[in-house]
C-alpha cells in the first residue's frame, strides 16, 4: 500500500482510504451502526430514550447538604448542653432548615425516576427522612430525648445510605437502583 496525494492507500478498501477532498464521507455501514438503527427483525427499532444525568447531580447536591446538616445537629447539642444555652437557638434554626431542606431531597428523589428514569425507592426513603425530620423537630419542642436522640441517629444512618446510593449511582447502565 502506498500513499496517494488525494490523502487515500492504493491497494487499501475504500473505506481505509477515506473520502476525496471535497466529497461527503460515506453512510456508516458496520454491523454495529445498522443494529443500532433497524431491529433484530430489519425493520426501524424505536430510538432509546434519553437518560438525563442532572437530576442525579441535583440528590447528590441536595444529599449533602441534607446530611452535612444533619451532622452539625449533635454537635450544636452537645455544646448546648455543655453550657453555651444561646446554641440551643442556633440547633432550631438548624432543624428549620433541615426541614425544609428534606422537602427539596424529596423533589430531587422524584426528578431522580421521572425524568431522569431512574428507580421509585429514593422517593419512598427520601418521604420517610422528611416525616421523620418533622416528627424530630416535636420530639425536640417537647423534650422526648427518649425519642429525639435515637431516632436523630437513625436519620444520619439513613442520609449516609441515601448519600452512598447517590454518588454510586450511574444513570443509563440498567435497573441497579
Amino acid at each position: 500500500m502506498a500513499h496517494i496525494p488525494d490523502g487515500g492507500l492504493t491497494g487499501a478498501p475504500d473505506a481505509a482510504r477515506g473520502s476525496a477532498p471535497g466529497e461527503a464521507p460515506p453512510p456508516a455501514t458496520t454491523a454495529a451502526a445498522t443494529t443500532a438503527t433497524t431491529g433484530e427483525d430489519g425493520t426501524a427499532a424505536a430510538p432509546s430514550p434519553m437518560v438525563r444525568g442532572w437530576p442525579v447531580v441535583a440528590l447528590r447536591t441536595v444529599a449533602t447538604l441534607f446530611f452535612l446538616l444533619l451532622l452539625i445537629q449533635p454537635v450544636l447539642a452537645g455544646m448546648f448542653i455543655s453550657g453555651d444555652v444561646d446554641l440551643l437557638k442556633l440547633h432550631e434554626t438548624n432543624s428549620f432548615v433541615i426541614s425544609i431542606t428534606s422537602w427539596f431531597q424529596v423533589l430531587a428523589a422524584v426528578l431522580v425516576w421521572r425524568p431522569g428514569r431512574g428507580p421509585l425507592w429514593p422517593i419512598g426513603a427520601t418521604v420517610l427522612l422528611s416525616f421523620t425530620v418533622v416528627m424530630q423537630d416535636g420530639w425536640g419542642y417537647a423534650r422526648e430525648l427518649d425519642l429525639h436522640i435515637p431516632v436523630g441517629v437513625f436519620m444520619v444512618a439513613a442520609s449516609t445510605a441515601l448519600l452512598h446510593w447517590a454518588y454510586g449511582y450511574r444513570p443509563g447502565r440498567g435497573r441497579r437502583g
